[in-house]
Parts: C-alpha cells; sequence; structure tokens
C-alpha cells in the first residue's frame, strides 16, 4: 500500500477487500482481513492479522507514518478514504468508524481494486497531453510567423531546424516553409558558413552575440543578430534574427546628406552675415561719427539736440547689433578667439554694475551685490567676453525687470568651479522658454521690451568657449535667475574641504592622467564602437568582458576606476552585476556607468535610484559620452554626511555657517605648509569617545597641511588646570591654539594671554567671555547642539507614545552647546507634545553625579515615564539608576554616540535614541579653520555641524559616519542578534494572525 494518500472521507460500495482494527496501547492492530484483492496484492491472513501498519512496513517508515494518519482520523470518528498503488496495482481504502457506547469500538477498512479505471484515465490524460502540445505548436508557430523580424534556427551541423515566415519572404525561398527545415544553411547564404565556422573551435563560455549587417540578393540590407544556444550548458546550436533595414539604410544617407547641405548653408550665412557686418560699421563709423560732431556744436538748439541725441541713440544699438551678429558668425565658423587667463572675478563684476548703474537708476532699480568672502576669487576666463557676457545678463535683468525692482548677484563655490548668480525680480517666463531664451532671435512671450533675440544666445556660446555652463530658472511675476560658471586655476582647486577627502591635482594639470575603464557588453559592434572612442584617448585604458560573470572576474583581479555596464547580458543582467560590485569591499567605490538602448525616463531613474553614476542611452553620442566619461571619474568623492539645515546659533547668537562651505586651495595649502607652522590642542577632558575622534579629525587634517602638533592637554573638566595647561602651551611658541574652555569666565584671562601673544585660536563648543571674533579668536566650532536637542525629543515622545512624565537632567555651567541642547529639548516637548509633563528638572556639575541625580529624581517621581540627559557619560549614570531601581520601561535620549550608549541602543535596552553630534567632522572643520586665520582669510564667527539622529535602526551606520571606522564588533553582534530577534517575533505574529 505504498505510495497512498488522502482523497476524502467516503461512501461505501463496491469491496475487494475487507479489513478490521482497533486501538490498543497507544498502536493499531488489525482483527480480520479477508478478500480477492488481499491475495492479489500477495498478503494472506497471517500477514495483516494481529499486525500493526509498522510491522509490515518495517522498510518503510514514511508509508507506515503516513498510513497511521488516516488510522488516528478514522479512529477519532472520521470516514476517511486514501488512494494508494502497490505492485502495480491501484486500489482505493475506505475507513469507516463503528460506535460502541459513543466510543469507536473499531474500524471496518473496505480495499477496492481501480487499476482498470486508472490505466483508463492515463490514457485519456496522455492523449490530452499530446493535444496540448500539439496546440501549443501550432500556437509557437504562428506566434513565430507573426513576428516583424526573420527567425532561423541552425544546428551544430549547420542544418536549418526552424525557419518564420518573414525569414522565408526575405530570402525569397521557394516551396513551402517546412521544406527547407533540414537543409544546409549555407545552401541560403554564405554568411551562415562564416559566422559557424568562426565560432566552431570555441568553448561554449566564449560564443557570444554577434550583430552584423549584410547584402543579399535581392539587394535589400539586413541587419541580424546570432545568438548561441545551450541546453544545460551544452551547445546545439545558434538562434538568426533578421531585420530589413534598407529603408532605415537610405534614410540615414538622406539624413546625412541633408545635415553636410545645413552645414554648407550654415557655413555660408555665417560668412555672409559677417562680410555684411563688416560693410555695415563703415557708413555707421560716419553716421556716428558725424552725430557725435553735430551733438557739439554749441549753436544747436534743443530740438535739434534732441535729433541728434536720437541719431546717437539709434546708431548705438545698430553698432551693438551688428557686433552680436559678427561674434555669433564667428562662433558659428570657428573664428571667434577667446584668450583665457587668471581674472580678478570680483574686480570685473564691480565694474560692471557701475556700467549699468544709470540705466538702473532711471527704472529705480537697487542692485545688490553680495560678494564680499569672494575678494581673492580668481577665475580662468577671457576678460573682455566675461564683461560681455555680464553687461548682457545685468543689462537683461534691469530692462525686464519691474519699476523699483532688485538685482541681485552673488557667487558660490562648488566642485572646483565658481558660480556667478544675476537674479532679478522682473517679469519672468514660463518653464517651457527655459530652454528657448539662449535660441538665437528667440523673444520672450508677451514681452514690450525692445530686443533681438541675439544676446542670451551669444552669452550661452561664450560661458561654453571658456568651459562653463549656464542655466536659468523663472516664475511669471516674480522674476528669474540666470547662473553660469567658471572654471579656477589650477592652483585654487580645493583639496581640503569639509565633509569630503582631499585630492592633490597631478602635477601634468590633468586628473585623468591613466584611468582603466571596464566595458562589459555582449554586443561586438557597440564594444568595438567604444574601443575605437577610447583610442583617442591616450589617459584612458579600455578592457572588455562579454559576459557580466566575466566582467566581475576582471574587476576581481584588476585595478579599474570606471565599470560602462550593459543592462541586458547574456549571463545576469546588469542590475545584478552591479549589486555584487558593491557588495564587495575592494569595488564597492568603482564608479558604474549604465548603457543601455532604452530611453524610457522611468527605466533610466529606476537606474539612477540603485545608485549608478551615470545613464548612458544607445546610439552613443560620442562628446557626450566622453564627457559625462571625464565628469564621473573627476567628481569629487563625498561622504554620507547628513545636509540638514542647521538650528543652532553661536554663543553670541551669531548665525551659523554650514562646515560644508569651509575648504582650502592648493595655492592656500602650499602657503600653509611652507611656513612649517605649530599647533597644540587644549582639551577640556580626553577620556570620551566624542574627545577621541575630534582630536583625530584635528591631527589627521593638520598632517595634510603640514602643521605639528606639538602639545594635547587633558584639564579634566578643571578650569584651573586648563588654565596651567595652557600656560605651559605657550612656553612652546605656538602658531595655533584649539581648545574647548572648561569656565568662560575663570579661563579669559589666559586665552587673552595667547591672543595678546599673536596665537590664532579656534574654539570648540564655547567661547572664553570678554573676546572678540576676528580680534582676539578666528572661530568657533560647534555641533547642531540645538538640532540634536530636537532629535532627542522626538524619540523621547515616539517611544512614549507622546504621553507621559519625564525629567530632565541638564548642565549646570555657563556653556551654550549643552544650554542650546536642554533648551531645544524642552521647547519641543512643550510646543509639540502637550500630553508629555516635564515634571522635574535637575543641574549637574561633575560628569560622575549621573546616577546620583537619575536616583533621585525616580525615587521622587516613582510614575516617571522618561528622561532626557544632556550627554552620555551622565545618560550612563542614569541607566545604573534605572536599572538599580528596576525601571526597565523608562525611556532615556541624550547627545553623542559613546561606546555604551551606543550599546544600549543596538541591543533596545533603555537608551532609545540620541542626537549625535559628529566630532571627527567637527574636528577636521576646526583645523580648516585654523588655516584661515594663519592665511588672514576671513572667517565666520559661527561654524556648525548638522545633527544627526540616530535610533536602534541605523546605530551601525552611525557610527561609522561618526567615529569614521567601523562599529566595534560587539556593537555589530548584538544589534545583528536584536534585528533577527525581532524578525523572527513578526513572523510568528504574522502566523499567528493568519491562524
Amino acid at each position: 500500500m505504498k505510495d497512498s494518500r488522502y482523497i476524502s472521507q467516503p461512501g461505501f460500495t463496491d469491496t475487494g477487500m475487507i479489513f478490521k482494527f482497533v486501538q490498543r496501547s497507544n498502536e493499531f492492530i488489525h482483527t480480520f482481513a479477508e478478500g480477492e484483492l488481499l491475495y492479489t496484492l500477495g498478503f494472506n491472513r497471517e500477514d495483516i492479522v494481529g499486525k500493526t501498519l509498522h510491522d509490515f512496513y518495517w522498510d518503510d517508515i514514511d508509508t507506515a507514518n503516513l498510513l497511521n494518519g488516516y488510522y488516528k482520523k478514522a479512529w477519532e470518528g472520521q470516514y476517511i478514504e486514501y488512494e494508494g498503488e502497490f505492485r502495480g496495482i491501484y486500489y482505493v481504502i475506505y475507513l469507516r468508524p463503528l460506535f460502541h457506547k459513543d466510543k469507536v469500538a473499531e474500524v471496518v477498512g473496505t480495499c477496492v481494486d481501480i487499476t482498470n479505471k486508472k490505466i483508463m484515465e492515463d490514457d485519456i490524460l496522455q492523449k490530452e497531453q499530446e493535444r496540448k502540445l500539439m496546440n501549443s505548436y501550432a500556437f509557437q508557430r504562428s506566434l513565430i510567423d507573426r513576428l516583424h523580424s526573420g527567425i532561423a534556427v541552425t544546428d551544430c551541423n549547420k542544418k536549418i531546424r526552424l525557419l518564420n515566415r518573414k525569414f522565408y519572404e526575405l530570402f525569397q525561398l521557394k516551396g513551402e516553409v517546412d521544406c527547407h527545415i533540414g537543409m544546409q544553411a549555407s545552401d541560403l547564404h554564405y554568411l551562415f558558413d562564416k559566422e559557424i565556422n568562426k565560432n566552431k573551435f570555441e568553448n561554449t563560455e566564449k560564443r557570444t552575440r554577434t550583430t552584423k549587417e549584410i547584402k543579399i540578393d535581392t539587394g535589400r540590407t539586413l541587419r541580424y543578430n546570432c545568438f548561441p544556444l545551450n541546453e544545460e550548458n551544452d551547445f546545439v546550436g545558434y538562434l538568426w534574427e533578421f531585420e530589413d533595414i534598407t529603408e532605415q539604410k537610405k534614410m540615414e544617407r538622406v539624413i546625412i546628406q541633408a545635415k553636410e547641405e545645413a552645414e554648407k548653408v550654415n557655413m555660408a550665412k555665417s560668412s555672409f552675415l559677417s562680410k555684411m557686418s563688416h560693410e555695415l560699421r563703415t557708413p555707421l563709423n560716419g553716421i556716428l561719427g558725424f552725430a557725435q560732431l553735430l551733438e557739439m556744436d554749441e549753436s544747436l538748439n534743443e530740438q535739434q539736440r534732441d535729433f541728434a541725441q536720437e541719431i546717437l541713440s539709434g546708431g548705438s544699438h545698430l553698432l551693438s547689433l551688428i557686433n552680436d551678429i559678427l561674434d555669433v558668425s564667428r562662433i558659428e565658423t570657428g573664428n571667434l578667439k577667446i584668450s583665457v587667463e587668471e581674472v580678478h572675478l570680483l574686480t570685473v563684476i564691480k565694474e560692471c554694475i557701475n556700467i549699468v548703474q544709470p540705466l538702473a537708476k532711471k527704472k529705480n532699480i537697487s542692485i545688490y551685490s553680495q560678494l564680499d568672502q569672494w575678494e581673492d576669487m580668481i577665475v580662468l576666463a577671457d576678460p573682455i567676453r566675461l564683461k560681455q557676457i555680464l553687461l548682457n545678463l545685468l543689462d537683461n535683468a534691469i530692462k525686464y525687470n519691474q519699476e523699483n525692482g532688485k538685482v541681485i548677484v552673488f557667487c558660490r563655490l562648488q566642485e572646483n568651479k565658481q558660480y556667478i548668480h544675476i537674479v532679478d525680480t522682473g517679469v519672468g517666463f514660463s518653464v517651457e522658454e527655459y530652454t528657448k531664451v539662449f535660441v538665437p532671435f528667440y523673444r520672450i512671450e508677451s514681452t514690450k521690451e525692445e530686443g533681438t533675440g541675439i544676446g542670451l544666445s551669444l552669452v550661452k556660446q561664450l560661458v561654453h568657449l571658456m568651459g562653463g555652463e549656464i542655466n536659468v530658472t523663472s516664475n511669471k511675476g516674480t522674476g528669474s535667475e540666470f547662473c553660469f560658471s567658471l572654471p579656477l586655476p589650477n592652483d585654487l582647486k580645493t583639496v581640503i574641504q569639509w565633509g569630503e577627502q582631499t585630492e592633490f591635482p597631478p602635477t601634468n594639470n590633468r586628473k585623468e592622467d591613466n584611468y582603466r575603464l571596464l566595458y562589459i557588453e555582449d554586443n561586438e559592434s557597440n564594444l568595438h564602437l567604444v574601443s575605437n572612442i577610447i583610442k583617442s584617448q591616450p589617459s584612458y585604458t579600455l578592457l572588455s568582458a562579454c559576459t557580466g560573470k566575466e566582467g566581475i572576474e576582471i574587476v576581481a583581479n584588476e585595478k579599474i576606476d570606471l565599470v560602462l555596464l550593459d543592462i541586458n547580458l547574456p549571463d545576469i543582467n546588469g542590475y545584478e552585476v552591479f549589486e555584487i560590485l558593491k557588495a564587495g569591499k575592494e569595488t564597492k567605490d568603482i564608479a558604474v556607468i549604465a548603457v543601455s538602448a532604452n530611453a524610457m525616463p522611468k527605466d533610466i531613474q529606476y537606474t539612477l535610484d540603485k545608485g549608478f553614476d551615470n545613464y548612458l542611452t544607445k546610439p552613443i553620442h560620442v562628446q557626450e559620452f566622453l564627457t559625462i566619461l571625464s565628469e564621473t571619474l573627476n567628481n569629487t568623492i563625498n561622504q554620507n554626511i547628513p545636509d540638514h539645515k542647521i538650528l543652532s546659533t553661536g554663543p553670541h547668537g551669531e548665525e551659523a555657517v554650514s562646515a560644508k562651505t569651509l575648504r582650502l586651495s592648493l595655492k592656500e595649502l602650499k602657503k600653509i605648509k611652507k611656513k612649517k607652522y605649530k599647533a597644540a590642542i587644549a582639551m577640556h577632558y580626553t577620556g570620551s569617545d566624542w574627545s577621541r575622534s575630534q582630536l583625530e579629525g584635528m591631527q589627521t587634517t593638520f598632517e595634510k597641511m603640514g602643521i605639528e602638533v606639538v602639545a594635547v592637554t587633558n584639564a579634566e573638566f578643571k578650569w584651573k588646570k586648563q588654565v596651567a595647561d595652557i600656560e605651559s602651551i605657550l612656553a612652546k611658541n605656538p602658531d595655533i591654539l584649539m581648545s574647548i574652555p572648561v569656565d568662560p569666565e575663570l579661563t579669559a584671562s589666559v586665552y587673552q594671554k595667547a591672543a595678546q601673544a599673536g596665537v590664532k585660536l579656534v574654539f570648540m563648543d564655547n567661547t572664553p567671555n570678554g573676546l572678540q571674533h576676528g580680534k582676539d579668536y578666528v572661530s568657533i566650532v560647534s555641533a547642531d547642539n540645538y538640532g540634536n536637542g530636537i532629535e532627542s525629543a522626538n524619540i523621547m515622545a515616539e517611544k512614549l507614545d507622546r504621553k507621559g512624565k519625564v525629567g530632565i537632567i541638564y548642565h549646570d555651567a555657563d556653556f551654550f552647546a549643552t544650554k542650546q541642547r536642554t533648551e531645544a529639548f524642552e521647547k519641543t516637548i512643550k510646543e509639540k507634545y502637550p500630553d508629555i509633563q516635564i515634571v522635574d528638572r535637575r543641574g549637574i556639575t561633575d560628569s560622575n553625579d549621573g546616577e546620583k541625580v537619575a536616583s533621585a529624581m525616580i525615587a521622587e517621581h516613582q510614575d516617571l515615564n522618561g528622561i532626557f540627559v544632556v550627554w552620555d557619560v551622565l545618560a550612563e549614570g542614569a541607566l545604573r539608576a534605572t536599572r538599580t531601581a528596576k525601571k526597565s520601561n523608562l525611556v532615556i535620549t541624550t547627545m553623542d554616540l559613546g561606546m555604551n550608549v551606543a550599546l544600549e541602543i543596538a541591543q533596545d535596552g533603555p537608551i532609545k535614541g540620541l542626537g549625535a553630534q559628529l566630532p571627527y567632522q567637527q574636528g577636521v572643520a576646526e583645523a580648516i579653520l585654523a588655516g584661515y586665520g594663519l592665511l588672514g582669510k576671513q572667517a565666520p564667527p559661527y561654524v556648525a555641524v548638522p545633527s544627526l539622529k540616530v535610533m536602534k535602526e541605523n546605530v551601525i551606520d552611525a557610527w561609522q559616519l561618526v567615529y569614521h571606522e567601523d562599529a566595534p564588533d560587539i556593537i555589530q553582534s548584538v544589534a545583528k542578534s536584536r534585528s533577527a530577534k525581532e524578525k523572527g517575533e513578526q513572523q510568528d505574529e504574522s502566523i499567528d494572525r493568519r491562524r
């Protein structure tokens, strides 16, 4: 009775064998067996009676257990039916329980031979499958015949195994389609021999898709793709796909011819404009000259003088128009030469503003320039053409402005380019016109101002000639903003910047010294094209791979700077290749550009969202391809640092400047290194993770700047010790002193002494009383303490479900950083979460008193739900207090990501989260500001580093960001275990819900 399966609860009709069983000592014992089928199956009564299922299925435990289950259901009172097969005989068994006094006394089994019925069913099933197979073949054949491409399949012996109707038509075959099956493919065209022989001696892994174009006897041009066919890793033949591209080829020739004709016409037009412009200038010279002489004639009356002014005004406008036309024609013919040199940007901008100022005054338009911090900014430009660009943009900003409007000029430095913005409050224009305004002779819709529409077209072309870009944003009725970029001289490019890697431009002034590129592509034609493009670039070396797996192997064994990745590969798709590369420790930072014929916006966005550095669509545009390669390879590598708005203000109410604006150029770095400066660091305390990380940030950056750190001291939170430390430091004659004052008042005099000695002071988190920015110290740097306080409040509210009672343990000292943390927490709770009450506030001055203060707070408020603690060391004390009081449900939030609090967050203990500082990045910012002080470069009074919310979900990533190193193994292990446990619990809950 092997191979049995449960069917249903039955009725009884036929019999072939009857048997009975009862239950004794949890075993089912057969008490009776009789019938013809018993002997047909090869059994006797003695084989069954008195035996259990396990007795005669001793060699097949699984079957015994299965049948035992059916017996058990029958003994529980169910009517059971199941089928089985034994020794070629199919049977069905019905189990019927017999009751005595409402309990099952025994079970009667009836077994029926259904072999003939089964054989009949199998025959019917086989015929049905054959019918479906025939229908499937007919459907597939119909489907293939409907394709617009010709399809053929050849085997290893070059014989045709499949053709479709389109192939038959393309090659104009005679007879029925099927009569060509089995023929030699070479009898139809020589290409079959050529391609098959070419791949004959290659192993299966090296056989790749081939794409080529051929002409056939009918005069048609076909493009074919040849795909190797494999079955279970064995090569079995080729699939051929043919597409008629005759008309496409004709169209391409027509387009090329039209393009050449258009270029000739354009050149002729430009040449004509150039000649005409020169011819027009000669009579215009006479008109303007004599008009100026008339204007100088004192005998003219007022009306005659007005006439002369009109002639001069019209003539000047005509001259300007001729000059613009001449410049456009020179650009189009390639005859406009520019002379790029180092230009003092501020000087040119101020000169242009002065020129247009009278025009602005006529319309009561105010011009505001925000340029002070860029006073030393040098750009690479043609000074005459730069002036032409600025005057054109400023003139438009005034011309198209509203009465009593504004024009704002400001600059920003980004990615080694200087961006100049010109903003107006004018009439504006629609989004649809953003690109149109740069087209020659285009005029903004509904404008009443005079103009030719040449100016912006000329501006764009001049900007491009100088290596820059220009763009515009605008809103109807509110105004427009034009922005163009200019490159920096090599020695002024940023080499040290907060939040970025330090990079030094090579001595040959080319960053792309020798890059190794890998193109993973299975199309031979595309590989050939890119290979020829790269040959023209001596700084690039190209490697290639035909499959994803081959590409991954090359990346693992070769130094690769950038991967060009086709999405549709024959083995694994490009997305899988990308994920494998990004998962590898050695390959995760390699730039990857997707190359695909798919140009649908949603697919491009999907690919970029996955993390690809860029996306190129086929067919490849050579210049765009090279530009994207250069931009991707030369892109500065940014750290994943939050770009939040800074909410803190400085100790004296100063507006915060983001640390992301800080940078030093190569020229500035050389100046600093040449002087061999010395720095000293006077810390309030060095025993915390925060202090150690900040010291590392400063020291690492000083090393890059060529600055020697001659002393690092630890005041242990004692103001007298800090004063003595600084006195000792001053004896070493440092040029720079980095410090965090323990007490702003009691340490002020020693800092004043340092400032008077000419030492450049940079402060962390606080400033001494009485010292002035710019005069006594360079700047102060802190975390966004206010922002971190808000993060702690939001975490507290989330974990308390927005209701409950909380206490606050704050720093009882005149320390603006900790004051802002506490103020932000309190204000956020009171204004945003009205159902959370702050029931206690306790100050602390000694970092060892956290446990004592928290214990007292918990003892007084037995119904306390949470405690905010102003920094992590104190929070560790509060944690011990909650454990002593057995208050495991009490929520703690704090600041600073120390080792112990990170571990507690990772394991979802009472410390639920915090607002983290970024001490390493803060140290980098402080060192760069020290460089500002040494160079005499203007520095903002207060610089802040963004806040970072940390909870159990991101504690591992946060540690890497905060300390520039992987989280300790114990934190990673605890976080992993907690995550696995939570997933298990979620699965259990899901199962319970389904039940």
